[in-house]
């Protein structure tokens, strides 16, 4: 029996069941809710194809046109179960597809169908809308079905029916790059690719314009091989577009062939590398004053890229900086950066003064700034591991944790007391397991039962892991006052960690192991 005397064959069973379809939804629910689409929703689109009048249809149609890849992938597997609601609409339905009565709307919906005589039916029918962005939607759906008739007739029906180009390749494209991770989406991903290198180069306009960033990278690299980008294109993409692999693959072919008003153009992009390639040229052609500029850059690689340039002409940028923190009150974040990058000891007094700096961001580069120059002092910083921003404090956290032996352990217990906001808290925790292995012990004990729930899970999994890993080559046994409290911790732990991991606990410690003090 062939595919359409199959589908002619179940007009002739009666179904059991009545269908369960609800009302049908309003477009504007259609329209609102994208990858949200769910349940009743999704249900509403077969009642749709049922109940609603041509126009209705027709419009939904255009709505599903317009929904993007994750949308369709997720509304694709919520169909294939709600078509089960419908059992006499899907006899209905299969007779129509056989006999080609079926409009656009209901093949679409049909094509996302549990049944795969009914989907591998659909995509034949749906070449003939193919130029509708929900009838290659849903063909480029049935490209990576899991069943193998329904997926070899939908690239079939793609390969020879359907135009692979301009629009219709920038729909295809989109789904093809969403279902690449898929078992069988390779397929459709490389025949987009190899459509890529095959346009003319006014087919790949609509592509370089795409919503989906997939398929504006692919389109890019297939112009970039082939040479087909200006360089007003290139400068604009450097500069412009939305996706950053996008703007770095642009400008490094912008900066080859750029000239200087075009280089200081793509200074003003938002990635740090075109910035720097700009920056590169301009300076190797001899323009040092767009490295003066470059110096407080908000970006790292921008400002060595700057600061490796001075230094080729003579010119130390530390000076510069330390002009620049001496002579702005108060300095921007870039120019304590700076300094840390470039400087040295005699800096530590002028960077320290600005670890009160009105800006978060400020006091954290000085932070990073005099770690850098070997000069993090926890006198100067242990104030700020209570400071109101949580950037500041992790920082801070950083530059102790080498030193925390050192640190008060009382003190940052304090830090970890449940009143102090969760940043603080979680800084005082981790310079406590910095400051010895049975100090490390006795702070996961403490918080085995914490009401946050990061610092708990925290506790609870570097315990664990360090009676995996690292117990074993713990030789030395924790002090008096440790080892009072690591046997108070570990009777209260032993509904948390249980009988097993308590003696282990308890045997590393050097504790008696037999006594069980349950109550």
């Amino acid at each position: 029996m062939d595919l359409w005397n199959r589908l002619r064959g179940m007009a002739t069973t009666v179904p059991v069941e009545r269908d369960h379809l609800p009302k049908p939804p309003g477009p504007d629910l259609l329209r609102a809710a994208g990858d949200a689409l769910r349940g009743q929703a999704v249900t509403g689109l077969i009642t749709i194809t049922r109940d609603g009048d041509e126009g209705l249809r027709a419009a939904t149609a255009d709505t599903l046109g317009a929904w993007p890849a994750p949308t369709w992938m997720a509304v694709d597997e919520e169909l294939r179960e709600r078509w089960w609601w419908a059992p006499v609409w899907t006899v209905r339905v299969a007779e129509r597809i056989a006999d080609d009565s079926a409009d656009l709307l209901r093949l679409v919906v049909a094509g996302c169908h549990h049944d795969g005589w009914i989907r591998e039916a659909t995509v034949t029918r749906l070449a003939d809308h193919a130029p509708h962005p929900a009838a290659l939607a849903v063909l480029a759906l049935r490209c990576a079905d899991w069943v193998e008739p329904v997926r070899d007739r939908a690239r079939t029906t793609v390969d020879e029916r359907v135009p692979v180009t301009g629009a219709a390749l920038a729909v295809l494209a989109g789904m093809a790059y969403a279902l690449r991770a898929r078992r069988h989406g390779g397929w459709l991903a490389e025949r987009v690719e190899r459509a890529l290198r095959e346009l003319p180069p006014d087919g790949l306009e609509p592509l370089l314009t795409a919503r989906d960033h997939r398929t504006r990278r692919a389109a890019y690299r297939a112009a970039l091989a082939a040479g087909r980008l200006g360089q007003r294109q290139l400068v604009t993409a450097a500069v412009r577009d939305g996706d950053p692999p996008i703007r770095a693959m642009c400008a490094r072919a912008a900066v080859a062939v750029a000239g200087p008003d075009e280089l200081r153009e793509l200074l003003a992009s938002r990635t740090a590398l075109v910035r720097a390639e700009a920056l590169h040229a301009l300076t190797t052609a001899g323009d040092p004053a767009a490295a003066e500029v470059a110096l407080l850059d908000r970006h790292p690689v921008v400002r060595a890229t700057a600061q490796a340039a001075l230094r080729r002409a003579g010119t130390d940028p530390a000076a510069r900086y330390r002009r620049l923190v001496t002579g702005q009150d108060p300095p921007v974040p870039a120019v304590i950066a700076g300094l840390g990058e470039t400087g040295g000891a005699v800096d530590a007094v002028p960077l320290t003064r600005w670890l009160a700096h009105p800006r978060p961001r400020s006091r954290a580069e000085a932070v990073r700034a005099l770690r850098r120059l070997g000069a993090a002092r926890p006198e100067d910083l242990l104030p700020l591991l209570r400071d109101d921003s949580g950037a500041v404090t992790r920082q801070v956290v950083t530059s102790l944790r080498q030193q925390a032996g050192g640190l008060d352990p009382a003190m940052l217990a304090g830090l970890t007391a449940p009143d102090n906001p969760p940043y603080v808290r979680f800084a005082g925790y981790r310079l406590l397991l910095a400051g010895g292995a049975w100090q490390r012990v006795v702070t996961d004990l403490r918080l085995l039962d914490d009401a946050d729930e990061r610092l708990r899970g925290s506790a609870r999994a570097d315990l664990a892991m360090w009676l995996h890993r690292q117990a074993a080559t713990t030789y030395g046994q924790p002090g008096p006052r440790l080892a009072a409290e690591l046997d108070r911790l570990t009777e209260r732990a032993r509904p948390v960690l249980g009988e097993r991991r308590v003696r282990l606990l308890r045997f590393h410690a050097g504790l008696p192991v037999e006594v069980n003090r349950r109550g």
